[in-house]
């Protein structure tokens, strides 16, 4: 009887000895997880960060977006007529429309700046954003043939450490056929 329970005893001492992980075994197992899972951890936030950019540039496009059509509605609705249903415009004023352009409800001054809020996207919470609109009217050249004025509207956008021109818009008479060309 106690050869059979020295032999169990020796039995088990020897198998928990044989089957377990040794010292080595662990160290590198656990080095080997944490390696994964900091690896981890950097590539979802690097895949965050991407899309955390990815939808402000959308965000920001959409606001210049909004932007741009809300001028281009005043712009369309300067010259229209209510009583003939029609766009009634002069050669003086196809020749410099420089001054309807500075006179349009959208444009009370010639540069503005907003910082769109998170009603307009989610992406806006926090005020992290400055969008800038700056509107310069020229003349191209002075020649008879061509329109005598050019308004170029300039989006720029600030964010983080990051100020970034961002598109140009060149508006003349002629891209609306408002004015006939004299050639």
């Amino acid at each position: 009887m106690i050869k059979i329970k020295e032999l169990l005893f020796t039995k088990k001492f020897l198998s928990k000895k044989e089957d377990g992980f040794g010292l080595v075994d662990a160290i590198l197992s656990l080095t080997l997880l944490a390696g994964i899972i900091t690896y981890g951890f950097y590539f979802s936030s690097l895949r965050l960060s991407t899309l955390y950019s990815a939808n402000l540039i959308r965000s920001i496009n959409k606001e210049i977006e909004r932007d741009l059509e809300r001028l281009k509605v005043d712009f369309w609705s300067t010259y229209y007529n209510e009583d003939n249903k029609k766009y009634i415009i002069t050669n003086n004023e196809c020749d410099d429309f420089s001054q309807k352009i500075i006179t349009l409800p959208s444009i009370n001054e010639m540069v503005k700046s907003w910082r769109p809020g998170p009603d307009r996207s989610k992406v806006f919470t926090g005020k992290n954003v400055l969008i800038t609109r700056e509107i310069q009217i020229s003349s191209p050249i002075e020649n008879e043939v061509l329109n005598n004025s050019i308004a170029s509207i300039d989006y720029t956008v600030n964010w983080g450490y990051k100020n970034e021109h961002w598109i140009s818009i060149d508006i003349v008479p002629e891209a609306h056929s408002w004015c006939e060309q004299k050639i």
